[in-house]
């Protein structure tokens, strides 16, 4: 009777084989070849995971590599490591891996595994270059999705990629300071989402993709877009050091028609005024987010060309980093009329606790009844 009990309990055995292969994928290789001593019905059933992570110091990853032969149906790697020297062996031995089992999902992720309340620009993971001209042995092929942080890719790694992945509908490559131009063009492309962050030595982007759909970009100085005619979800950065007035209006152009999302991240002192160029109206746009990064007067002018260029939008977010509260009371004096609006989310206002609670009361009060009934207005 008590093992009846024992088994009525065991409810992680009663689930079928694809949820528990399901469970094992979140585990690292090490972790999940431990499984198999649980009973006989766990000896392979860790091998049948089709995705898994690894969360590794350099000094396991070949160890990890090891056990990860062992799984058949193995997809990619999401690699960190906490250790100064990075070893280009490694990698390599991770890109011939991936390459020989034709994996659909690559990620490789060099990112500091240090305290996540500090940041460590620069300290990135050199790239093989090399590795990439063994055009024979090389097959990339059914690649689907590739994440790349923290490591040294060029232009020409990026090319080598989209020559030779016929199949590649995401593309993510954080933190390389070996990227500064980087060309995303042709017409037989299936690419659907491009994102390039956080590259500090980026120049140039240039963008021709018939199935893009969502593009982020950040820190370049300029960007060129063409045929893009499913491209509905846009991120941008505009401001001294960034993309020009001239240069946002014209990348917006290309899909304004089309776009859906727009999220600006406004830096300090922009060079030019948004108002001295022909801003396009977006029709179809339903979110717009501006963030700032120090909310000046000058910055506050330029918000409502933002707003009148998107009559239809249901969503509004302002997003700030430690405004003054002088400015603050400014911008609060801008009015809207946007027929549509449902949302509005003020985030990222930073002060002492009084000055929050003050800010967050004096909003609702002045700002409740004006505000129509249909309108949710979310202060974070």
């Amino acid at each position: 009777m008590r093992g009846l009990c024992l088994f009525d309990n065991d409810r992680i055995n009663r689930l079928p084989d694809d949820i528990l292969v399901a469970i094992l994928s979140f585990l690292s290789p090490i972790e999940a070849e431990r499984t198999s001593v649980l009973s006989s019905r766990w000896i392979n059933l860790w091998k049948h995971t089709s995705s898994l992570k690894f969360d590794a110091y350099i000094g396991r990853a070949v160890d990890e590599l090891q056990t990860a032969k062992s799984c058949p149906k193995w997809r990619g790697a999401s690699l960190r490591y906490n250790e100064y020297t990075l070893l280009v062996d490694e990698v390599t031995q991770w890109l011939e891996y991936a390459s020989a089992k034709k994996v659909p999902i690559l990620e490789l992720n060099f990112s500091p595994k240090f305290d996540e309340s500090l940041s460590y620009p620069g300290l990135t993971c050199a790239f093989p270059h090399e590795f990439l001209a063994r055009s024979i042995s090389v097959d990339f092929k059914p690649l689907k999705a590739l994440t790349l942080e923290y490591i040294d890719v060029d232009g020409g790694a990026i090319e080598f990629f989209l020559r030779n992945c016929p199949l590649l509908e995401e593309l993510i490559v954080h933190e390389s300071k070996e990227l500064s131009i980087v060309e995303v063009c042709g017409s037989s492309l299936v690419l659907k989402r491009l994102e390039i962050c956080y590259c500090r030595n980026l120049k140039l982007v240039r963008v021709s993709a018939p199935n893009l759909v969502s593009l982020t970009v950040q820190s370049l100085e300029e960007l060129l877009i063409e045929n893009v005619p499913m491209l509905v979800e846009l991120s941008l950065p505009w401001g001294f050091g960034e993309i020009s007035g001239e240069n946002l209006c014209n990348a917006i152009s290309c899909c304004n028609l089309q776009l859906e999302v727009l999220n600006l991240s406004v830096l300090k002192n922009p060079e030019e005024g948004i108002e001295f160029y022909e801003f396009p109206e977006m029709p179809r746009l339903k979110k717009l987010v501006v963030g700032y990064r120090d909310l000046t007067q000058q910055s506050v002018d330029l918000l409502p060309y933002f707003i009148r260029a998107a009559p239809c939008i249901h969503e509004f977010v302002l997003k700030l980093h430690s405004p003054s509260i002088s400015t603050l009371k400014s911008s609060m004096n801008t009015r809207f009329h946007q027929e549509q609006l449902k949302v509005v989310k003020f985030c990222g206002y930073r002060a002492r606790e009084i000055h929050v609670l003050l800010a967050r009361s004096r909003s609702r009060e002045q700002l409740g009844a004006e505000i129509p009934q249909r309108v949710e207005l979310v202060i974070l």
